[in-house]
């Protein structure tokens, strides 16, 4: 039962929400690009479809907005029809997935408690079979809420890591890590190689570059890669094209050649590292994806220089002493008859398909 100062409206138009998501992050101060509109309206432009349903609410109290819950129900095109209900930003088709991190529900300070207990309500009615929340913070509001529904979960834990640009040092770094960098170094001194930032032109130009080392890379190990996907690259080149203010490129060149290239994804504070690729048949012996970090880390802009989610275990990016906030994948069943029935028939049907 509602507060009688508590009002809860649901939003199912994108341009109403969108609207709200400006207003509530400029006033709370919200600066993560993953629940901002730039990233927002980009992936709703890319990937919203005719079987994807808004269902996403406001909470207000005394008429002020104290939460954006912005969901969406998506629905499978063949039988048995699975409903999942995710959070705006996840649930493109996997092979396009830009893998979008730490989204969450947005709640103003304070009022967590109050709306945890409105949304648990919300949601327990929602008509949905499962409810998947990929690669976010264990102690975000979503995974709070998540604990607090009937169903299954499934979870996978994961690190975000991070570091503090000001405070880096070599000698922080693991031993093994710190002579492979040293021994890098001096590899691409002889040389003569010129590491340096990417203007925007630069990386638009580099770009089918990047593609050709991270695919090579990927069909090496025997994968596909993120870049195979017409739709991701599109959904890049089309935010560098308009958000070029929210995307960055490093690079280490012999010969003014790129060997490695890093593509980055920027905020008010942090460089996200997000993709890269390197000529591992030329150059691989001289690690040089592995010493682009370091540099681009020494040459850092902002204060933050995010590895973004990593493994558990034997990561390589813990080994730069980064900091590490665990991470969670989240999946709650809430029709496991369903779910069980569409998972025979997907292994019936793959052989046909």
């Amino acid at each position: 039962m509602k507060p009688h100062n508590i009002k809860v409206i649901q939003l199912t138009d994108y341009q109403k929400l969108s609207t709200l998501l400006v207003n509530f992050n400029s006033s709370t101060q919200n600066s993560s690009l993953f629940t901002s509109t730039i990233w927002l309206d980009h992936w709703f432009d890319f990937f919203w479809q005719e079987d994807c349903f808004l269902q996403s609410y406001a909470i207000y109290k005394n008429e002020e907005l104290i939460a954006l819950a912005p969901f969406y129900i998506k629905v499978a095109g063949t039988f048995p029809f699975i409903k999942t209900l995710h959070l705006l930003g996840q649930g493109e088709p996997e092979q396009a997935e830009v893998a979008s991190e730490y989204l969450d529900i947005l709640i103003a300070v304070g009022h967590e408690q109050e709306v945890y207990s409105q949304l648990v309500t919300l949601i327990s009615n929602y008509k949905f079979d499962v409810m998947a929340a990929r690669a976010i913070f264990s102690d975000s509001h979503i995974a709070k809420v998540i604990l607090k529904l009937s169903g299954k979960r499934l979870t996978k834990n994961y690190a975000q890591y991070c570091l503090f640009t000001n405070n880096f040092s070599l000698q922080d770094i693991s031993k093994n890590t710190r002579s492979r960098i040293k021994r890098s170094a001096n590899q691409l001194s002889k040389l003569n190689a010129e590491m340096r930032w990417l203007t925007i032109n630069e990386l638009n130009t580099l770009w089918p570059t990047l593609i050709e080392f991270h695919q090579n890379r990927w069909r090496n190990k025997g994968g596909h890669g993120v870049f195979s996907s017409d739709d991701f690259n599109q959904f890049h080149q089309m935010l560098i094209k308009n958000q070029s203010n929210s995307v960055a490129a490093s690079a280490v060149f012999v010969n003014d050649h790129p060997i490695a290239i890093h593509y980055y994804l920027v905020t008010e504070d942090t460089y996200h590292f997000y993709q890269s690729g390197w000529d591992e048949k030329n150059f691989a012996k001289l690690s040089p994806g592995l010493f682009l970090h370091y540099w681009s880390i020494t040459h850092c802009p902002k204060k933050y220089y995010d590895f973004m989610m990593g493994g558990v275990n034997n990561s390589y990016k813990a080994k730069f002493n980064a900091d590490a906030r665990a991470m969670l994948s989240i999946t709650l069943v809430k029709n496991p008859i369903k779910l069980f029935v569409s998972k025979i028939i997907n292994k019936l049907t793959r052989p046909f398909n």
